[in-house]
């Protein structure tokens, strides 16, 4: 083979946009080299292409298994431009431009019941070895792993190999990502199968972008995703206008959106640090904003506001017209909805996208702690639902109660323990978050409800963990609560039960405890 002449290798599993490279390549003067699928296709095409055994002077064996792994594709990929002699001597052909991606084993294992030989009949090894090989000899070679970068590479590589640099670099580190991310799938997928592990071990996140800084200013920070990117989330979301997203936007919108799509009934929830500060259900979504911005106006200031169906003009203009808001995030938006917000160009407005269902699925949370992770499932239990709440008190909460009960419940999962949940008709009255004392959360939501002369009587109260005495229940019968939710489960809970008795506050236990920390 002459020195003269230039190759590129295309051995791909994914062959979307393939001939358009080829065609590049061709017209480029490069001559092709492909295996397998990918060289029929490209012969079919009418494309003049070698077999990869006419450079190894060795047949695809084992089903395919090899076919790549030979000196004469490795030393091509890998030479120096120090090595010319050797490749020379040896008559090896330099190969500049490597166009390969591997089995498809992420999308093997995401299938329901896939066979464990199967999983492993999908694992590469000649693709990463390859792309390893390029990516670390970038000066020489350009790796493209990836069909999206098809259309970069063919606006932006010089064919007269010249200067290349930048290009290759970048798709040398691009090579690395994905070899690292393939490696992730196949070490969590065998953890998983073979050493019985609960969690995955390792994780690959994919850069959305970097942040103007942290929870404070003089604190670095970035915005990654999970590269499964499969279910309902503040990353996933699209921005229709605003200041870029702040570390603590988005805290609080992950906040707010996690507790709105668990509502069916329209529903809002404004969220600030970290903590509903109001949340309501109602048939017209615009008074379920309005239900909610009552629980508390003054932390209302400066939140974030979801929404679980589509926000129309009305509906913005009045949150607008009512409230100094940070971030607005919903399904949709009407046009009119989206010219509106135009008025406040710094109001972020997102709209999200209901990717699963998360009543049917177990994501799991990653906490960092000073030299260690902690990893647990995401709080939710398939037991808790009503038909497994157990009335424990003489008096029988009414149909009403119970759906209030179970609408604080849920908003109670989301307020930072200790948690406290006041609410009547599908809304919150008051909200206690984040106190020590469990006795301290009742009193800041009763203190809340009462700064908005919001009368408590007839009200129910949720908890998101049981009574260690019975100064709550005391509490609540003086501010007119009709009946408690929680979970039950303390030493006391005889004592707490026979309180609520004598009281005539009807008391359900959930089994079930919703602490967020």
């Amino acid at each position: 083979m002459s020195k003269n002449k230039k190759f590129a290798l295309i051995s791909v599993s994914n062959k979307s946009k393939v001939e358009n490279i080829a065609n590049y390549l061709v017209k480029n003067n490069f001559e092709i080299i492909s295996t397998g699928g990918t060289y029929k296709i490209l012969k079919e095409a009418g494309f003049p292409v070698i077999s990869i055994s006419d450079i190894t002077n060795f047949p695809e064996i084992m089903d395919g298994r090899v076919k790549t792994l030979h000196p004469n594709v490795h030393a091509g990929i890998l030479a120096r431009k120090s090595d010319e002699k050797i490749l020379s001597n040896l008559n090896i052909q330099r190969i500049q431009v490597l166009i390969v991606n591997f089995y498809p084993f992420e999308t093997t294992i995401s299938k329901d019941n896939v066979k464990f030989k199967d999983a492993i009949e999908n694992i590469d090894i000649g693709g990463p070895a390859m792309v390893r090989a390029a990516a670390k000899n970038f000066e020489n070679c350009c790796v493209l792993t990836d069909p999206k970068d098809y259309d970069n590479f063919i606006n932006n590589f010089d064919p007269e190999l010249s200067s290349n640099e930048y290009l290759n670099k970048e798709m040398a580190l691009k090579a690395f990502e994905i070899v690292a991310h393939y490696d992730i799938c196949i070490a969590n997928y065998l953890g998983k199968e073979i050493g019985k592990e609960t969690f995955e071990k390792y994780y690959s996140l994919q850069k959305i972008n970097d942040l103007r800084y942290g929870e404070n200013p003089h604190q670095s920070a970035t915005l990654y995703s999970d590269s499964k990117n499969d279910r309902t989330s503040i990353v996933n979301s699209k921005q229709h206008q605003g200041k870029e997203l702040s570390y603590n936007n988005i805290v609080d919108a992950d906040s707010a959106l996690s507790c709105v799509i668990n509502f069916k009934e329209p529903s809002c929830v404004i969220v600030k640090h970290a903590n509903p500060c109001g949340v309501s259900s109602n048939k017209d979504i615009k008074q379920a904003y309005e239900n909610s911005y009552a629980t508390d106006p003054v932390s209302a200031f400066g939140g974030v506001i979801a929404f679980n169906k589509k926000v129309d003009e009305d509906l913005l203009k009045s949150v607008l017209d009512n409230q100094f808001v940070e971030l607005i995030i919903a399904p949709a938006f009407s046009d009119k909805a989206l010219e509106c917000a135009k008025v406040k160009k710094n109001i972020r407005i997102m709209e999200y996208f209901e990717k699963s269902n998360t009543e049917k699925q177990n994501f799991n949370q990653i906490k960092t702690i000073s030299n260690g992770v902690l990893i647990q499932q995401e709080d939710y239990s398939k037991d808790d639902l009503l038909k497994n709440y157990k009335v424990v008190s003489n008096k029988n909460p009414t149909d009403n109660e119970l759906k209030d009960l179970c609408f604080a419940w849920v908003v109670a999962k989301y307020v930072k323990s200790n948690a406290i949940v006041f609410s009547k008709d599908n809304k919150t009255l008051g909200i206690g978050a984040g106190q020590m004392s469990r006795i301290d959360s009742t009193s800041i939501a009763s203190a809340k409800a009462e700064n908005q002369n919001i009368d408590l009587k007839n009200a129910v109260m949720a908890s998101d963990a049981f009574f260690p005495f019975p100064d709550n229940v005391e509490k609540a019968a003086e501010l007119g609560i009709s009946a408690i939710i929680q979970p039950g489960g303390s030493q006391n809970d005889d004592e707490v039960i026979k309180r609520a008795n004598e009281l005539n506050i009807g008391l359900v236990f959930t089994g079930i405890r919703h602490f967020r920390h």
